[in-house]
């Protein structure tokens, strides 16, 4: 089973190296991109997040526009 630490520190390189292209490669922006990398991961994760939590407000508020089948689903692999 692979390591939790070995995938995220993956995808941050993988995005550290297309921001660094997408900047046109420049030379001594490593830490900078790896950094923009990590912000950019963590804030996609918050706004999950608060969509998730939205649902669940509109649930618990009666409200018919609440995504039953995600938060039916959230917490279930390959759901």
């Amino acid at each position: 089973m692979p390591d939790p630490d070995h995938k995220m520190e993956q995808t941050i390189r993988e995005a550290a190296y297309f921001i660094w292209e997408r900047e046109g490669r420049p030379d001594g922006r490593a830490q900078d991109h790896w950094g923009q990398a990590i912000a950019e991961k963590f804030s996609d994760k918050r706004r999950q997040d608060e969509d998730f939590l939205d649902d669940e407000e509109k649930l618990l508020a009666g409200r018919a526009d609440a995504n039953m089948p995600a938060l039916l689903t959230k917490d279930v692999p390959g759901g």
